[in-house]
């Protein structure tokens, strides 16, 4: 990234999605065959649709594009709006909110799930 004008140029100058629902846990897929003409994309829109072929999280596309979150957040409600992609909430918002009584606590089982994780980038 060039300098802070470039992600102000990125989203037309916009810090907030046209959507609030997005996390940066939220799962993003592109819609096959969705008619964006007379939308307003840039390259990284583009670049995020090509991404989204398979199911990534909004922190992970913005990994792949080596852009701040918050501007992966506006370009991804941008496609949102356009239904280029579709959203999925994580899993906490689907499955509801831990337990109150467990706060700053991690289950046990969710520390192994990401210990197999992490095995497995190896």
């Amino acid at each position: 990234m060039s300098g802070p004008v470039r992600p102000y140029v990125i989203t037309g100058g916009r810090s907030r999605p046209s959507r609030n629902v997005l996390a940066l846990e939220s799962l993003v897929s592109a819609v096959p065959g969705a008619d964006t003409t007379g939308a307003e994309l840039n390259r990284e829109h583009q670049r995020i649709v090509a991404l989204c072929a398979r199911l990534l999280s909004i922190a992970e596309i913005a990994a792949h594009l080596h852009l701040p979150l918050s501007v992966v957040k506006v370009l991804v409600g941008d496609l949102w709006d356009v239904g280029a992609v579709q959203v999925l909430p994580p899993a906490t918002a689907v499955h509801g909110s831990p337990d109150p009584t467990q706060a700053g606590r991690l289950p046990t089982t969710l520390l192994e799930e990401v210990l197999v994780g992490l095995r497995q980038l190896r």
